[in-house]
This record gives structure tokens, C-alpha cells and sequence, in this order.
């Protein structure tokens, strides 16, 4: 070859990076899309496409766009689950259970619901709503309500991604942002909670949104930074309530970084935002639930934790973080080894702040206060749920929140893998061979499922030296 002409493989590269930013941007959404199609191919279980949850998600998301309402009587009467490839634990001519609380006489017989609403289930209509657009295009294109709002789900956390890359560079320069991004992206509780059907897609966005106009809002204090933050966290609720906690830590930072920057008027017309659309939460759902959450058919004014005693409320606060990482089944690490540079990041934070190097370098304490902010969002995804929910403390891979908060999470991944750049390379691709081995069992082994998981996923038998945690 002809010296000063570059090879094809090195011209590629410059290629791509000559491309304007927003079409590399798109480039990436579509790339980070396809694989998340993907991930549809594994069922949650062996000839069932959707598990209970998502079916009854899917329940409400079908009587939003059927009856405009979320009352699920005359849904469960015609039972639309059928077209919907099976669900884990029900027959193919089975009907659903139903989530729905309902007064019982003396004799155990049904009556009516206890919501004041109709025949409501604790789903709550902010994730019907936010689904339903991409159900009533699949019904009327024939692709399928479920498939559209797989594919609908799957887009938006390819969202969340795209917009968390601007988060990354804020603290870490390429390549290390980009890596740590990509790598989480692709990695197998983002693969699958992608096309999970229910908040974790909408939610990264929103979550992922809040983190990046808050941070915007630190830089330049402009009104309409301030504003979207706000409406941002004011959405979350509505959509996942286990999420409030990363709204109003998201909150309390946006008035602090205001007031000191001398917008206190700004800093309260968003915490306007965030009141009003508390106050019509609580009424909306007072009048639906009769209470301020989905739940308060069954436990009123309170939240389902049921817990038993001090004992349980002990276990859970030490066990369950415990079992969010570390769980054999479900736990993050096992199918994101990646994700322990997280701790990395914990690492690298506390050093600096003891040694004191801001001091020296004046720029580092802009990345240190992001740093920290977005640890401290992940913990509010993830460890109050974790804790608190009455169900297995892992659930499927964290939760939604646990997803939902994974785009604001790799920022972090790629700010400590510029620590450490060889065990960083070697938990990365341990996590893309997890990934890579998960969809080729989803194509190749009719024997797999996610929920619980089985067939041939990773990691061979090795992961049984992990412990178990369960309620």
C-alpha cells in the first residue's frame, strides 16, 4: 500500500467521526435497538412470551386504548391475553388471574372491588398511558400490541443510552466514556429489561432526562433547564412510584445548585412543578384507589411492605442490597460483571475527596459533585425498592428502577474504568460473552426462559457458587 493512504480498516473510523453528531447519535440508537429486538426471542418462560406482570400491565394497556378507561371488568371477559404467545404459569385456554381487590362475605365468595374506581389493578394508569400508543399502532398495523410495545419499550431505554452519553463526557473523556456507556448498554439486564413490558424503558428516559438537565442546570442556570427537570421528576411517579425517591434526590439537588447561583425564583417555579403534580397524584389516585398509591384497596394509606417485625426489617436492610448484586439467579453482578466498577467508582470518589486534590486541580471538583449525584441517584433506584417491596428483594434483576437507572450508572463505570483500564477491558468482556451466550440461547435452546431463569444461560453451572437470597 501506497504510503500517506490509509488503509479501509483505519479509513472506517474517520469516517464515522466526520459524520454531524446527530447522525452519529441516530447511528447509535438504531444499532443499540436491533439488539435489544433481539432480546424478545427469549421468552420468560418455554412457550410463554410474557410473565404475570407484564400480561397485566398489558391488561390495562389494552383498556386504555379499547375503553379509553383502566376499569379491567370487561377486559377479563374477553380475554385478550390469548393473542398475546402465552403467559408463564397460565394454560393457553387459561384465564389470567386476576390482581383486582374485591370485597368477600362471610363465605369467601367475591363481590365488588374495593376501589371506588371499578375493577382497578394496582398497575396504576401512568404506565397504560405511556404504553399505549405503541399497543393501538401494533393492533392497527398488525404486528401485534405486544411486539409494538416491546419494540416502543426497547426504544426509549435506546434512548436513555444515547442521552447518557452526554452524561458520561461530562465527567470522563472519550474513549472512556463511550465504553463504559456501551458496554452497559449492551449488557444482559439492559438487553432484557429493554423489552420488558412495563416502566423500565420509559422510566431510564425519564430518569436519565432529570440526571442530564439537573447536571446543565449546575453549568448555566437557565429557566428552561430548570423547568424540564423538574417536569421530568414530576412524570416519574406517575409512571413507577418506587422511583419518587430518585425525584425528589433529583429535586432537593436542582433547588440547592439554583439557589446558590442566585435563581431562587426559578429554583421555586419548579418546585411549583413538582408540588402540583404531587397534589394531583394524590387526587387522582384518592378518587381512583381510594388512597395515595395503586395499593390502597389492600393497605389504604400505607405502603405493601408487610413486614414481620424487627427481625424481617433488619434482614431486609442488610440483606437485600446484598442480594441485588450477588443473588445466583437475579443478582447484577452475575449477568453484568461490569457493574462492579461501580464500587470502583466509590473507590475513586473517596480518594480524591481525602487527598484533597481539588484543591490543586479546579476542575475536579465539578466531576467529583457529578460523580457523587449520580451514585447517589443509582442507590435511590435501586436500595429503597430493594428494601422495601414485599417480593423477592432481588425480583428480576433489581426491578424496574434497577434498569431504569443503569444509563446513569455507566457514566460512572467509564470514570472508573480510566482508573483501571485492564481489569476495566476484562469485566467488560465478560459482560458482552454473558450477553452474546443469553441471545444465543434465546435463538438456539427452546428450553430457555428468563423468569425464572433457565436453559442455557451463563455461566455453565460456575454461577452456583453465588449464594441465594430469598424471602
Amino acid at each position: 500500500m501506497r504510503r500517506g493512504v490509509p488503509s479501509p480498516a483505519r479509513r472506517r473510523p474517520v469516517v464515522l467521526l466526520a459524520l454531524p453528531r446527530p447522525i452519529r447519535l441516530l447511528l447509535l440508537w438504531i444499532a443499540l435497538l436491533a439488539v435489544y429486538s433481539v432480546g424478545i426471542a427469549l421468552p420468560a418462560a418455554p412457550d410463554r412470551a410474557l410473565t404475570s406482570t407484564e400480561a397485566h400491565r398489558l391488561l390495562v394497556t389494552h383498556s386504555v386504548v379499547t375503553d379509553g378507561d383502566i376499569d379491567l371488568l370487561d377486559d377479563y371477559i374477553a380475554r385478550p391475553w390469548r393473542d398475546w404467545g402465552g403467559i408463564e404459569g397460565v394454560r393457553p385456554d387459561g384465564a389470567l388471574p386476576s390482581n383486582v381487590a374485591v370485597r368477600r362475605d362471610a363465605r369467601g365468595q367475591e363481590g365488588p372491588p374495593l376501589a371506588p374506581g371499578g375493577y382497578l389493578e394496582p398497575t396504576g394508569p401512568g404506565v397504560g398511558a405511556v404504553l399505549a400508543p405503541a399497543y393501538w399502532a401494533g393492533r392497527t398495523t398488525g404486528l401485534g400490541g405486544r411486539v409494538a410495545v416491546q419494540l416502543w419499550c426497547a426504544a426509549l431505554m435506546a434512548a436513555a443510552f444515547v442521552l447518557a452519553l452526554g452524561v458520561a463526557r461530562r465527567i470522563v473523556p472519550d474513549p472512556w466514556a463511550t465504553r463504559g456507556v456501551l458496554t452497559i448498554a449492551l449488557s444482559v439486564p439492559v438487553v432484557l429489561g429493554a423489552t420488558e413490558i412495563g416502566p423500565a424503558g420509559p422510566a431510564a428516559l425519564l430518569v436519565t432526562g432529570a440526571v442530564a438537565t439537573a447536571l446543565a442546570v449546575r453549568d448555566h442556570p437557565r429557566t428552561w433547564a430548570a423547568l424540564s427537570c423538574a417536569l421530568l421528576c414530576a412524570l416519574l411517579p406517575w409512571l413507577w412510584l418506587p422511583l419518587a425517591p430518585v425525584a425528589l434526590l433529583v429535586a432537593a439537588a436542582l433547588t440547592r445548585w439554583m439557589r446558590r447561583r442566585r435563581r431562587g425564583l426559578t429554583g421555586f417555579l419548579s418546585l411549583e412543578v413538582l408540588l402540583l403534580s404531587a397534589f394531583v397524584y394524590l387526587t387522582v389516585h384518592d378518587r381512583l384507589f381510594g388512597g395515595p398509591t395503586p395499593w390502597a384497596p389492600q393497605v389504604g394509606w400505607s405502603l405493601p411492605t408487610y413486614f414481620d417485625g424487627v427481625g424481617d426489617v433488619l434482614a431486609r436492610i442488610v440483606l437485600s442490597p446484598v442480594g441485588l448484586l450477588l443473588d445466583r439467579d437475579l443478582g447484577l453482578l452475575r449477568w453484568a460483571p461490569v457493574l462492579a466498577l461501580v464500587f470502583v467508582a466509590v473507590w475513586r470518589l473517596v480518594h480524591w475527596r481525602r487527598s484533597r486534590l481539588f484543591r490543586v486541580f479546579a476542575d475536579e471538583i465539578h466531576v467529583e459533585v457529578s460523580v457523587l449525584f449520580l451514585l447517589l441517584v443509582l442507590v435511590a433506584a435501586t436500595v429503597p425498592y430493594a428494601i422495601l417491596s414485599p417480593w423477592p428483594a432481588t425480583n428480576w434483576l433489581g426491578g424496574a428502577g434497577a434498569t431504569a437507572a443503569l444509563p446513569v450508572a455507566a457514566a460512572t463505570v467509564g470514570w472508573a474504568w480510566q482508573r483501571v483500564p485492564r481489569a476495566g477491558a476484562v469485566l467488560a468482556g465478560l459482560t458482552v460473552v454473558a450477553t452474546v451466550w443469553t441471545l444465543a440461547a434465546a435463538v438456539l435452546d427452546p428450553g430457555a426462559g428468563s423468569a425464572p431463569p433457565q436453559g442455557a444461560l451463563p455461566w455453565a453451572g460456575v454461577e452456583q457458587v453465588l449464594p441465594v437470597f430469598r424471602r
